[in-house]
């Protein structure tokens, strides 16, 4: 009988452990965990497959107007505005030189402003549908580079929230730089002042 329970107990572990393990997919440099693990892990695997089953080359022209910068965090581009926080003054540069810019994201059609009086007429899905197509006051946080990634010193992948007014979560998005004439030595801010858009997509909504 003894001999039987140090059996039972053996599988029992045995059994324990294995549904501890977490399975692992390597990408890259790195390994991820599959998404059962914490928020950045799950967000890194999320952007990974997202890149693996949305992406297509895209080629997106610059910004050509002048970009304006209104006090340290704001840039207007016509009658659109990115407000910038926590993003430090080289990656700012993808913005500044117009590689993306309000307008791919909002379109160009202007959307003829309303009175708050108007506003608080809207439901809450017309309101977020205004606020989307103005393209007014979006906020750009969390930019980092995906290095994961980026294979090759040509092409680099990034991430980015997007924030618009009275919407409660921020959205995710993707984008890749391309410069077909980077090589391992260029520094980022070369590669950035010679990069295009070779593609940008909303990912996912933040909650």
């Amino acid at each position: 009988m003894k001999h039987l329970i140090k059996i039972f107990l053996l599988i029992l572990s045995v059994g324990c452990n294995s549904l501890n393990q977490k399975e692992t997919v390597t990408t890259g440099k790195n390994k991820f965990r599959l998404p059962s693990q914490n928020q950045g892990e799950r967000e890194d695997y999320w952007a990974q497959e997202f890149f693996k089953k949305e992406y297509k080359k895209q080629s997106h022209k610059i910004y050509t107007a002048e970009v304006i910068k209104i006090g340290e965090n704001t840039l207007a581009y016509d009658d659109k505005t990115f407000d910038i926080y926590g993003v430090n003054d080289t990656l700012k540069l993808i913005f500044e030189s117009g590689i993306i810019y309000p307008q791919l994201i909002s379109g160009y059609s202007k959307e003829p402003r309303k009175s708050q009086q108007e506003l608080n007429l809207l439901s809450v899905s017309e309101r977020y549908f205004y606020e989307v197509s103005r393209g007014d006051n979006a906020t750009i946080t969390n930019l980092e580079e995906l290095l994961f990634l980026s294979s090759t010193p040509k092409v680099k992948r990034f991430r980015f929230w997007l924030s618009l007014p009275k919407s409660a979560n921020p959205n995710v998005y993707l984008f890749e730089l391309t410069n077909n004439n980077a090589t391992k030595q260029t520094d980022l801010i070369t590669f950035i002042q010679n990069a295009k858009l070779t593609f940008l997509k909303e990912g996912w909504l933040i909650i």
